[in-house]
C-alpha cells in the first residue's frame, strides 16, 4: 500500500497493509495454473476501496479482525473475479497496463480462473462463520451478473438512456459496494438504521466512482487508466460522458481507435465529461449525508472524505 493510499484510509490502513499480504500468501497456495495469472493481476495493484469498506464500516461497532480479515479478503477476490471476466467478455488486451489473463492464457482458460476466484471468494465468506456474509455476497454477484448481461444486450446502441445506464453501473458496481458496507456492518454487530445507512452510503458512493471511472476514459491519459483513451465507446458502451455530451452515432457501429480517439475529442469539447463528473460528485454528496444517522468517529470521516477521492482520483 502506497503513502496516499494509507492517508485514504485513515484508521484501517494498517489493516489493509496486513490484508494485503495475506491476499498474496492466500493466492501463492492456490494451484500455479490459476494463482499465475491471478497473482500477476494483484501484483499490478488496485485501489483496494472494497475490503476497506468492509473494515471502516466495521470500526462503526465491534471491530473483530477475525472475522472480518477473511470478509474483507472475500469482497476483493470477488471483485478481481468479475475483471478477469470482464476483460474476456470485453476483449480487453490490457488492465492497468498490463496484458489481461484472457490475453495471456485465452479466453477459455480466463473464465476458468475466473470462476475459481469465485469459488475462492464463497469459501473465505464462510470463514466469517456468518451464513449472512455469504448471502451478501452471493446477491451481490448476481446482481453484477444481471448488470453484465444488461450491458451487453445494448452494446453498439449508443442512444442517451441515462436511466439504463445508471440501472446498469448500479448492479455493476453500486450494489457490491454497498455490499462491503453491509458485511462491515453485520459483522460489527450494527443493525436497523445505521447498517441501512451504510448500504445505502456503499450504493451512492459505487454510483459516483463508477460514474468518475466512465469519465476517466475521456479525460485520464493511457497511463493513468490503464487502457487506451475512448476504450468504452470503441467497445460499443455509450457511458455517462458521452450522453451527455448529445453525440449521435449509428447504432450498430464499431469505432476503430481513430474514431474513438475523435468522439473522446468530442465529448471533452461538448463538456460531456465535465457534466457527468459534476453527476458522482452529486451521488459522493449523498452519499455523505448518508452517514450522518451514524455516531461521529475516525471511521465515518474517512468514509465521507472517501467520497471526495473517488471523485476527484487522477482528475
Amino acid at each position: 500500500m502506497t503513502e496516499s493510499s494509507a492517508e485514504v484510509f485513515g484508521p484501517v490502513a494498517a489493516d489493509l497493509a496486513s490484508l494485503e499480504a495475506l491476499l498474496r500468501k492466500s493466492i501463492d497456495e492456490d494451484p500455479p495454473e490459476v494463482a499465475s495469472p491471478m497473482g500477476d493481476l494483484f501484483e499490478a495493484g488496485g485501489k483496494r476501496i472494497r475490503p476497506a469498506l468492509v473494515l471502516l464500516s466495521a470500526k462503526c461497532g465491534t471491530y473483530d479482525t477475525r472475522r472480518l480479515f477473511p470478509a474483507a479478503m472475500a469482497v476483493e477476490v470477488t471483485h478481481a473475479a468479475t475483471l478477469v471476466h470482464d476483460d474476456v467478455i470485453d476483449r480487453s488486451a490490457t488492465r492497468r497496463g498490463r496484458p489481461t489473463v484472457a490475453a495471456r492464457l485465452g479466453d477459455e482458460p480466463a473464465i476458468v480462473v475466473g470462476d475459481f476466484y469465485f469459488a475462492k471468494a464463497y469459501e473465505l465468506a464462510a470463514q466469517t462463520e456468518s451464513p449472512e456474509v455469504v448471502a451478501v455476497l452471493a446477491r451481490a454477484v448476481k446482481s453484477i451478473c444481471v448488470g453484465e448481461v444488461r450491458q451487453q444486450s445494448i452494446r453498439y446502441r449508443y442512444g442517451p438512456d441515462v436511466d439504463e445506464y445508471m440501472e446498469r453501473i448500479s448492479a455493476k458496481t453500486g450494489v457490491l459496494l454497498g455490499a462491503c458496507c453491509e458485511i462491515g456492518a453485520l459483522l460489527s454487530g450494527l443493525d436497523g438504521d445505521e447498517r441501512e445507512a451504510l448500504v445505502a452510503y456503499g450504493l451512492n458512493l459505487g454510483l459516483a466512482f463508477q460514474i468518475a471511472d466512465d469519465v476517466l476514459d475521456y479525460l485520464g491519459t493511457e497511463g493513468e487508466v490503464g487502457k487506451p483513451i475512448g476504450h468504452d465507446i470503441r467497445e460499443g458502451f455509450a457511458t455517462l460522458p458521452f450522453m451527455l455530451a448529445e453525440i449521435r452515432i449509428e447504432d450498430g457501429r464499431r469505432l476503430d481507435e481513430a474514431e474513438a480517439r475523435q468522439v473522446a475529442g468530442e465529448v471533452r469539447a461538448r463538456r460531456g465529461a465535465d457534466a457527468a463528473l459534476e453527476r458522482a460528485r452529486n451521488f459522493a454528496r449523498l452519499a455523505r449525508e448518508k452517514l450522518t444517522s451514524l455516531p461521529e468517529c475516525e471511521a465515518t470521516s474517512t468514509l465521507a472524505s472517501l467520497t471526495e477521492y473517488v471523485v476527484s482520483r487522477k482528475l
